[in-house]
Order: C-alpha cells, then sequence, then structure tokens
C-alpha cells in the first residue's frame, strides 16, 4: 500500500494532491490517505481508504494502539506521530506534498516503521521553510518538485538533486466559450502572494465592459463579484465561460510565492488566455504568446493588459488557443505526472 500523508483533508484547495492519488488508484496502486486536519467542512469522497487523526474523545478506541507503538521504541513522541506511524507500518511508501509539518511528522513516523518516504516540493514550504528542511529533503528516498526554478533553488540551497515532476491537468475536449460581457475570472485563496489586493486595485480604474469575478475568501467589493471559495468542480464549471484568467502572482514580504500555480494550467488547458506575473516557475509556463505578463505589484500595468482582453477579443482567442497548444507541448497534463508517479513508486 502506498500512504499519501496530507496536512488538511478535506480541503477546497490543493487539488492536485487527490487528483494524483485518485489517478494512480485508477491505474491499479493500492492507495490510501492519512490527515491530520480538516481545512474546511465540506464532502469530498475519494475511491480508496482516507483516515482522519481523530481528536479529543475520538482518541479513546486508538489509545492502545497508540501505547503498543510507543513501547516499540519509547520517547517523547506526539501522539499525531504514534498515530501516523501505526498506520505506516501497513505501507510499503509513504509520499508527501509539501515540505511542511505533516511532512516533517510523517519523517519522524517513517524512521520509526522503517518505511521509505518520497516528497514532492512545491512553493511555500520551499520559499518560506520550515526549520529542518534540509534534514527533510535529505532523508527523502527521493525528492520531487514542480519546476526548474525549484529544482535549481534546491540544488544550489541544500544540495539536492531532484526530479521535476509538473503538476498535469486533463486537457478538455473542447475550449471555453467565453461569454458576453467578457468575464475576468480570479481564482485562489486571498493570501498575499496570489495578488488579490493588486487586482482590486487595478480594477478600479477599469470600464464596466468586463464582469470581474473572485472565487475566494474575500470580504464583499464594490469593484468585484465575490463568489467566495468554491468547490474546484464549479470554479472548473466557471471557467468554461470566462474570458482569461488573471492572477497577478508575487513575492510576498515574508519571501513566500507561487511556483506554478495549477489554476493557470486548468484555464490554459480550457483556451483561457492569462494575465499573471514572472515570479517563480511562472516563465515555464506562460510567456505573451499564450497571455499577458506584467510586472508582479503594479496595478497599472496589470489594468493594461485587462483591458486588452476587452479591447481586442480576437487577440485573447489566439492567446488561449496557443496557452491550450502549450499545455500539451510542454507536459503539463495528468497522464504524463501520473507516468512520473508510477514510476517513483515502482522503484
Amino acid at each position: 500500500m502506498i500512504l499519501y500523508v496530507v496536512r488538511y483533508h478535506p480541503a477546497l484547495s490543493e487539488t492536485f494532491v487527490r487528483d494524483e492519488a485518485a489517478g494512480l488508484h485508477a491505474l491499479g496502486l493500492p492507495i490510501e490517505l492519512a490527515a491530520f486536519d480538516a481545512r474546511e467542512n465540506v464532502e469530498l469522497p475519494l475511491p480508496f481508504p482516507v483516515h482522519a487523526q481523530p481528536h479529543r474523545w475520538g482518541w479513546l478506541p486508538w489509545l492502545p494502539r497508540l501505547l503498543l507503538e510507543w513501547l516499540r521504541r519509547p520517547g517523547s513522541l506526539s501522539p499525531r506521530v504514534l498515530w501516523l506511524a501505526a498506520l505506516v507500518r501497513r505501507a510499503r511508501h509513504v509520499h508527501v506534498h509539501f515540505a511542511g509539518e505533516a511532512a516533517l511528522w510523517a519523517r519522524a513516523a517513517c524512521a520509526r516503521a522503517g518505511v521509505p518516504y518520497t516528497l514532492t516540493v512545491h512553493a511555500a514550504d520551499l520559499f518560506k521553510p520550515l526549520p529542518g528542511l534540509g534534514e527533510l529533503l535529505h532523508d527523502a528516498r527521493e525528492v520531487l518538485t514542480i519546476s526548474a526554478h525549484n529544482q535549481a533553488h534546491i540544488a544550489e540551497q541544500y544540495g539536492v538533486e531532484t526530479r521535476v515532476v509538473r503538476m498535469g491537468v486533463a486537457l478538455p475536449l473542447a475550449a471555453a466559450e467565453p461569454s458576453a460581457p467578457p468575464i475576468l475570472m480570479f481564482a485562489g485563496r486571498n493570501v498575499p502572494k496570489k495578488g488579490l489586493d493588486t487586482l482590486l486595485e487595478a480594477a478600479r480604474g477599469l470600464d464596466r465592459r468586463a464582469r470581474i469575478v473572485v472565487y475566494s475568501n474575500l470580504a464583499t467589493h464594490e469593484e468585484v463579484e465575490v463568489l467566495g471559495l468554491r468547490p474546484h468542480a464549479e470554479c472548473l464549471s466557471a471557467m468554461a465561460r470566462a474570458t482569461a484568467l488573471v492572477l497577478p502572482c508575487r513575492r510576498a514580504q515574508d519571501g513566500d510565492m507561487d511556483g506554478i500555480p495549477v489554476v493557470l494550467i486548468e484555464a490554459m488547458a480550457r483556451g483561457l488566455p492569462v494575465i499573471t506575473t514572472g515570479v517563480s516557475g511562472l516563465p515555464e509556463l506562460v510567456d505573451e504568446e499564450v497571455g499577458w505578463v506584467v510586472p508582479p505589484g503594479d496595478a497599472d500595468a496589470l489594468r493594461v493588459a485587462m483591458r486588452a482582453v476587452i479591447d481586442d477579443p480576437a487577440e485573447a482567442r489566439s492567446r488561449g488557443e496557443a496557452g491550450r497548444r502549450r499545455v500539451r507541448a510542454r507536459g503539463f497534463l495528468r497522464d504524463a505526472q501520473l507516468a512520473a508517479m508510477h514510476e517513483v513508486f515502482s522503484a
């Protein structure tokens, strides 16, 4: 059995982890998932067993197994590591996305159980790292990452070789059919690295020929339509009617920044042009052939790009079509991602 370890499930974001695990399960690999907490109170069923760490009185049925696990090697360990170690002993391999708290707990559990782990490094976990990242990387059987930019950074900072496995999406049979009036769409959590405040500033000077629709945990705002964080399927459905996706990524003051956001890949796969920036690994996916690239934090430049989409729909469609081809040409497809992960787990 291959055990995926995540910090949160269910969660409306980080859908690529669930998609990867479900895809490997469909290929015949025995997959299970362990989660420490839930981020949202939503129902997100998966086609394989999901283990949720107990809380409060839910620990009572686990006490005998926790005691047995502790007796194997007594020491000062948190109950969640003991709980995970009991699950890990049934696995032949553990995989963790993000080098965060869940990965640190998985490393400790794997050390107790003698089971190897692999790790996929994304963005915040690399650019705003927790203490102990170096040891976490060096102890992994293999480290994967989502961009050549990350690969070079890890090699330079930690001396660890990595394999690039791009996050992939399923390529829809047909491209999106934009609605009228134009819809400029943002989808992502309201955190500094997403640049949502830049979008709100740019929207103030934009004419009203277009709707700006925001799928995020943002309070009501007079310049845009805020629809809140919504399930993944609903956001994908919205893309089918959108004119462009706007994601003005930037490096936050604490160093955090995006890697290559999957929402950009999903939009491009549907033939949407994208308006974004050139931070981190984004140039590996986006350039002026497939969208508009503006300086991070520059609301004026962002407004100009948004107006270009509105004023020249033919050019927007042309760049969107090029983006759809780009996703395929550069390997941002789920089949390629699953093939690479299958190879990792078969080694």
